[in-house]
């Protein structure tokens, strides 16, 4: 069978969408599955997050992919995207940042690296209804320093990273690292769609948030079944 290796997404797939960062968790139903698959599998973590928030809030895992695979913590490694040495890009999202803050309407979210460098940036009006005045001029401003913006078609909030890698990208060098004959990536969102692709299983984690989501995967799983789904097909 080979080295097998778990990738889950955090928010939406382990964790509930739309709630506080201090708010996020993993259920107490999952938490005791995937203790189960820690013993048998490599279990990651494939988030935007950054990796002081994934430590504190999955600690079972074995490896994590950070803020969409600008940082990779495996084992004994830390793997950094080249941008993180480019002073232009670090100086381009720090004032990105600070223009982000005159932003009435939204919250921002900080994704910062391991050693306090700023990474990227959610900016997120869920709350508050409509995209916050002055968010089209930032992101303009984003986009002609060099900064990745991502916009979602279903999620009311948009990111902003200091490179164009993604989770595919990152899925890929961490099997490469590990060693993995074979990788399931779940996941429930626009910005898994890469790490699906390069996946040789893919599950789709279904809820109230993504029904609009057109995806080619193998599997799709509601999101409050998804531990009896691992424990029945995994385990």
């Amino acid at each position: 069978m080979g080295v097998i290796g778990i990738f889950f997404d955090f928010d939406g797939t382990l964790s509930p969408l739309k709630i506080s960062r201090e708010e996020a968790g993993i259920r107490s139903e999952l938490v005791k599955v995937l203790t189960e698959l820690s013993g048998k599998y490599v279990l990651v973590v494939a988030s935007s997050k950054d990796c002081h928030f994934l430590l504190s809030k999955a600690p079972i895992f074995h490896s994590y992919i950070c803020v969409n695979g600008l940082e990779i913590l495996a084992k004994d490694y830390l793997l950094c995207d080249t941008a993180l040495t480019k002073k232009h890009l670090i100086d381009a999202i720090t004032d990105v940042r600070n223009l982000a803050g005159e932003l009435s309407g939204a919250y921002v979210e900080e994704k910062k690296s391991l050693t306090n460098l700023l990474l990227g940036l959610s900016i997120d009006w869920s709350t508050y209804g409509e995209a916050p005045e002055g968010l089209e001029g930032l992101l303009q401003v984003a986009r002609g320093r060099g900064l990745k913006v991502l916009e979602y078609r279903l999620n009311p909030f948009v990111d902003i990273y200091i490179s164009e890698k993604g989770k595919g990208e990152a899925v890929k060098t961490l099997r490469t690292l590990l060693g993995l004959d074979r990788v399931v990536y779940v996941g429930d969102g626009e910005n898994d769609i890469p790490a699906f692709k390069v996946s040789d299983t893919s599950v789709l984690v279904r809820h109230q948030h993504n029904y609009g989501l057109s995806v080619e995967v193998d599997y799709e799983v509601p999101y409050e079944e998804l531990h009896r789904w691992l424990a029945s097909h995994v385990i």
